[in-house]
């Protein structure tokens, strides 16, 4: 449920057999510098599902709380220079125990989409090395992204930000130690993606209501 550009309610179903069931429920409230995202299903009476820190527009800090297990996974986010953001990935145990996981670089082009992430693993006994885990770039179509600035999914799990958070368009390919793999899409008669097919081939569909301007 989106409202004035901004995400208030976010639903997921399961259907099977024609009947549907509601599997994730998430709330999202709206205060002067931040957003916290609260799970309706899984109530927690200290830390919400998700806390946002805004600087302006732009986040700065995404904290992650796992509530049943007692994990936090803390996303730091920087901008060190035009057409570029740092994500800092730090987890702490239930124990209180930290551990600092690494740090991802998107680099953007002058339209507002990432073409290149370099992500980095921490040394766990010295975290001052670092190993490269992933370089890859990408190529983008001219049309809006439907995921652009989403929190969830991809602030929600125990790795780094999807690029597709920060970029303005849909990715075309992706290119990695010399093998480039290749998104396809239909598009509607406004330019909206309707069905993105991503390399692994599991279609993704999109539906809209009451969006009548996609540019």
């Amino acid at each position: 449920t989106i409202s004035g550009g901004k995400v208030y309610t976010l639903t997921q179903e399961l259907t099977v057999d024609g009947e549907s069931d509601i599997t994730a429920s998430f709330k999202f409230f709206y205060q002067q510098g931040s957003i916290r995202v609260v799970d309706q299903l899984n109530p927690h009476p200290v830390n919400p599902y998700m806390a946002i820190t805004l600087e302006g527009d732009r986040p700065t800090e995404v904290i992650r709380y796992f509530n049943s297990v007692g994990v936090v996974l803390t996303h730091e986010i920087s901008y060190p220079q035009e057409n570029r953001v740092r994500v800092d990935l730090t987890r702490e145990a239930s124990t209180g125990d930290v551990l600092y996981i690494g740090y991802s670089d998107y680099n953007f082009d002058d339209n507002g989409n990432v073409t290149r992430v370099q992500q980095f693993r921490a040394n766990d006994d010295n975290p001052s090395e670092f190993t490269t885990i992933q370089d890859r770039f990408y190529t983008y179509d001219d049309k809006p992204n439907p995921q652009n600035e989403l929190y969830l999914p991809f602030f929600a799990n125990v790795n780094f930000p999807t690029l597709t958070f920060f970029s303005s368009n849909n990715i075309l390919s992706y290119t990695e130690g010399g093998q480039t793999f290749n998104f396809d899409y239909d598009y509607g008669p406004d330019g909206e993606v309707i069905r993105q097919t991503p390399p692994p081939g599991n279609e993704i569909l999109f539906g809209y209501a009451n969006c009548s301007d996609f540019e």
